[in-house]
């Protein structure tokens, strides 16, 4: 299964929306900021899939659409426009046996009250079409939140020992073995005050089967009965079942529902356990676990974090077999950075098989997650003009929009990302205070050397303290012995953290002030000052020819004061009593290093050039020019 491309005529702010999936890989990320419409896809693409689900039975929906989709080999284009159907360019009356999805299965955290809601409608809808207790179909639709977490692994770690999905799941959570029994606990269902009236019966006797589980009957009542047939030793009706709080409670013998249950697929018991929950019946479905740490524990131990990190492998897995669109939202939101880290890697391990089978449309707002992204399976979600507009882009030009409130960086995820940065390259490294700092450096590059491959490599590292940490580490030098790195500060409050860091090399503040750590090639450079100028004066005491240290007020943007037609970036801190010029806000650097500095001469970056003069001196064939 594999979407090839959407059309959506209006659903909120999606206007005449597209778009096309041209790319091999069985997942596609979309990343944008709050607004932009990223859920109001997911949200359509529901609509869409119940309303060709339901077509036959007149289901009704408020937007015209087209959607080509590809199931084992085969291209379908259905168009719903103005209230008529039409199936690869033909009119239709009905859906009749155009292929379709075998699920939808939506992930969903919690955050979109929408998507929960259209997933609640449809499992309302689909409990109304149940027969008394026997689901005459499974669900297309199955949405699996945190209310999963209980089925969902125990069905995982139902499966044989050999299993891969189910060692990755042992391997993640730290689950040495798992118990030879399982706790089913029934209760309860809606429709059994009905079933037992029409068998003349108040409730359940244990010596009329009729009665058992309620009255269910049907493929329930089927699965029910061979369920209690892997219930090691001799019992009978009274030993499952309680009649003083009305529920059932059965110990199954793993081994004995593993020869039971032989030539089922993992998704045939999901989807007959899922039918239980439907129904309103299954209360719940417990593992005991011995965890590689020497505790006992249950699924109910770990916290809806940790699961949130084996979740999307394990839906894929279990759903191999079928061909499924698979949509999440935002799944790594409540993650741990490191786990959001290692969220797509683990993705991308999935077999072959599922990835056959399964297309995975996946939004994210974490920095770690897009950090180790393939360029070709992100998209970005921005306005343009009144509406939406879906565009491929380059993983970096998503990470430098971290200030715009795109994705945000905490500071573990900025530990991460830079891990990740060194990893994957070779050579000298710049460190800059923040992504504006990086933006602007390597606008001022491509200014100044435009036909020149930049020798070194610049990423931002979040912050001053954290970037005084960072080369201030042994680890960094124990683990990258042979690369050199720089560290670039504002000439400001970090003074305090850039003097910290080695021995002076450079004295004069024009060519930056810059230390040198002992013993290797890292150093530490303040922004360069001015010649002339009032920037000037809020750095160099005019009185002694020194430098006001940590009291200075120097930030990269400050270095382009003066430019014609930039006074309204810059402003008088009324914070300070020197009169001293700040940049306008934090809320426009991003629009400032983006939009504005890019547009400038050439001439106006000249400031740059005894830095890079410097680097390029360090660098392995480097030399000042």
């Amino acid at each position: 299964m594999r979407l090839k491309s959407v059309f959506i005529r209006q659903y909120k702010n999606l206007k005449d929306f597209s778009m096309s999936f041209d790319g091999t890989s069985f997942i596609d990320v979309f990343v944008g900021k709050n607004g932009s419409g990223k859920s109001n896809l997911f949200e359509a693409l529901i609509e869409i899939f119940r309303h060709l689900y339901e077509f036959d039975n007149k289901s009704e929906i408020d937007f015209d659409f087209t959607v080509k989709y590809e199931i084992d080999g085969t291209e379908n284009e259905i168009v719903w426009r103005t209230g008529k159907l039409s199936v690869n360019g033909n009119e239709r009356k009905n859906i009749g046996d155009t292929p379709l999805p075998d699920n939808v299965l939506i992930y969903y955290s919690g955050h979109n009250d929408t998507v929960s809601g259209l997933i609640q409608r449809y499992e309302a809808d689909f409990r109304k079409r149940i027969k008394g207790a026997n689901p005459d179909e499974s669900r297309r639709f199955i949405g699996i939140g945190p209310e999963y977490k209980q089925l969902l692994l125990a069905v995982l770690l139902l499966q044989p020992a050999e299993n891969t999905a189910r060692q990755f799941i042992c391997q993640k959570l730290g689950i040495k073995s798992v118990d030879s029994d399982m706790r089913l606990t029934l209760q309860r269902p809606a429709f059994a005050a009905g079933a037992l009236k029409a068998l003349n019966m108040d409730g359940i006797e244990n010596f009329d089967p009729r009665t058992h589980y309620w009255g269910a009957d049907g493929i329930t009542r089927e699965f029910l009965n061979r369920l209690v047939t892997c219930v090691k030793g001799e019992f009978n009706h009274g030993n499952v079942y309680n009649s003083a709080d009305d529920h059932y409670r059965i110990l199954i013998n793993i081994e004995l529902f593993h020869r039971e249950f032989a030539a089922e697929s993992v998704s045939d018991i999901f989807r007959q356990f899922d039918n239980l929950k439907t129904l309103g019946m299954l209360e719940g479905l417990v593992v005991p676990l011995a965890l590689t740490s020497g505790l006992d524990a249950s699924i109910s131990h770990f916290s809806d974090g940790q699961f949130q990190s084996v979740y999307i492998y394990s839906i894929v897995e279990l759903f191999k077999d079928r061909n499924c669109l698979i949509l999440l939202d935002e799944p790594d939101a409540f993650l741990h950075p490191e786990w959001q880290f290692d969220f797509l890697r683990q993705v991308f391990e999935i077999t072959d098989a599922a990835a056959k089978t399964c297309h995975v449309l996946m939004s994210s707002h974490s920095a770690s997650t897009i950090t180790c992204a393939n360029d070709s399976v992100i998209n970005l979600f921005e306005f343009d003009g009144e509406k939406v507009a879906l565009t491929k882009v380059n993983k970096s030009d998503i990470i430098k929009s971290l200030s715009a409130g795109l994705i945000t960086f905490s500071e573990s995820e900025a530990r991460l990302n830079i891990q990740h940065v060194l990893k994957n390259t070779s050579g000298p490294v710049l460190f800059t205070e923040g992504i504006t700092d990086e933006m602007i450096l390597e606008t001022a590059w491509q200014k100044l050397y435009p036909a020149v491959k930049r020798p070194f490599e610049i990423q931002n590292a979040f912050s001053c303290g954290f970037q005084r940490n960072l080369v201030k580490d042994n680890a960094l030098y124990q683990n990258h012995p042979d690369r050199t790195f720089f560290a670039l500060f504002d000439f400001d409050e970090a003074y305090n953290d850039w003097n910290q860091l080695g021995q002076d090399v450079q004295t004069d503040p024009t060519l930056c002030l810059t230390k040198k750590r002992n013993g290797c090639e890292s150093y530490a450079l303040l922004l360069p000052v001015p010649t002339a100028g009032q920037i000037r004066g809020q750095v160099i005491n005019p009185r002694t020819g020194g430098n006001f240290g940590n009291k200075s007020l120097l930030t990269i943007e400050l270095l382009f004061h003066g430019v014609p037609g930039l006074d309204a970036f810059f402003t008088i801190d009324t914070e300070r009593t020197d009169g001293f010029i700040k940049f306008i806000s934090d809320g426009q650097k991003t629009t400032f290093a983006q939009d504005v500095v890019p547009g400038l001469d050439a001439a106006h970056f000249s400031v740059f050039r005894h830095l890079f003069n410097f680097i390029k001196s360090k660098c392995a064939g480097g030399a000042p020019a």
